[in-house]
């Protein structure tokens, strides 16, 4: 079990040193740093500006969803220029009437389109890009909050960036209270960022983030409904056509997280499991060259780290542990012991966030459980237990 459990976690090991040497520390990262300060600072006339629509799809809404409309009004945008389609998938509440009075009120463009049967996040994006009127799709969910001047600043490097098809933005974790499940997905987070800024320095990020997602409704392709997530399916069919799907880490959203490790379980472990359906679906495009750089390494090491690296890891962690107790091989569990202190003292250095092994054993163990519920059908989504419904850092 000694051999069995080492092996696994050199195999595992040799992934992520071989995404650490051939992306993160890619000299292009800081050229592709520059390139975006360069294109912030393009001016963009206001005559200028194209007609941008705003998907929101939502279901149960109604306690968030006057919050995501003030908040898409105060963008710094043209009003007259912004057109609200808001995608009710069956909620049983008032989302609807709540939404169209607060349109109204605030004096924003903006149409409710109500399914008659529940259609999921795809299926309600797919039918949003349809009826949208704007030269420009920005994708969103009903429950987060954006800087107010990141609608601009994803459309001057859109429109500046060689090859530009679609721009996503730094997630931020939002919660009041700080529990284990917030400080591991905040930890991860910081990983998150750092790995899709150094892909879209080298060519594009997968999955990017459909709660922000902002891209020419000419170039979209309707993603498939039932299967794999929308934020992946959205990004592979942009680069699909040839153009790039950049993460920029000068924009940011704000999303309320789970706080208890069981709604955290639930949520990631169905987003995992989308993710995998995703590249699994789209496997074909591993070592395309028409594809660059994100075929021929990103997708690659992706596909391992999400398919083949989280059963070889509990299996390597399972080894270990069964060779302390079976073999009276104390070793193994000094180097658990020593991971764990890391783990501490990392967590020490930033407060309310977990050391990153915590956080990445966790995303393992939900890319696990993920693997095995890619053969269901996740088409339908329910909010998850929110410890906060506000702007918070």
């Amino acid at each position: 079990m000694l051999w069995v459990g080492l092996a696994s976690f050199c195999a595992v090991a040799s992934v992520f040193v071989t995404y650490y040497l051939l992306v993160l520390k890619s000299p292009k990262v800081s050229e592709y740093t520059r390139a975006i300060e360069k294109a912030m600072s393009n001016d963009l006339l206001a005559n200028e500006l194209p007609r941008v629509s705003v998907l929101v799809p939502a279901y149960n809404e109604e306690e968030v969803i006057v919050r995501r409309l003030e908040d898409i009004a105060a963008m710094e945008y043209p009003r007259e220029k912004i057109e609200v389609v808001l995608i009710d998938d069956c909620s049983t509440d008032g989302t609807s009437v709540v939404a169209k009075r607060r349109l109204d009120e605030l004096g924003l463009s903006g149409r409710i389109l109500r399914n008659q049967e529940r259609m999921g996040l795809n299926g309600c994006i797919n039918r949003g890009v349809e009826e949208s009127k704007g030269d420009l799709v920005l994708t969103t969910d009903a429950d987060v909050t954006v800087d107010h001047d990141a609608l601009i600043k994803s459309l001057r490097v859109l429109l500046s960036v060689g090859h530009a098809g679609a721009i996503t933005a730094r997630m931020i974790p939002v919660s009041e209270t700080q529990t284990n499940a917030v400080r591991i997905e905040k930890s991860y987070r910081d990983l998150y960022d750092s790995m899709a800024v150094a892909e879209s320095a080298i060519h594009s990020t997968f999955p990017g983030y459909s709660p922000f997602a902002l891209f020419r409704k000419s170039t979209f392709t309707a993603i498939p409904v039932g299967y794999g997530s929308c934020d992946g399916n959205i990004s592979l069919s942009i680069i699909r056509r040839g153009l790039r799907f950049l993460l920029v880490p000068n924009i940011a959203f704000y999303e309320p997280v789970a706080s208890d490790i069981r709604e955290q379980i639930r949520q990631k472990t169905r987003r995992a499991a989308r993710q995998v359906q995703s590249v699994l679906a789209n496997k074909e495009m591993l070592f395309r060259h028409e594809y660059g750089a994100f075929g021929m390494r990103i997708l690659p090491l992706r596909f391992l780290m999400m398919t083949l690296c989280p059963p070889l890891f509990l299996v390597g962690f399972a080894g270990l542990f069964l060779a302390a107790v079976w073999e009276s091989a104390g070793w193994p569990l000094l180097v658990l012991c020593l991971a764990l202190l890391v783990s501490y003292v990392a967590g020490k250095a930033k407060p309310g966030r977990l050391g990153l092994p915590v956080s990445v054993f966790a995303h393992l163990l939900y890319l696990s459980i993920g693997l095995v519920m890619s053969t269901q059908n996740l088409r339908i989504w329910k909010p998850i237990e929110r410890s906060t419904t506000g702007k918070a850092l």
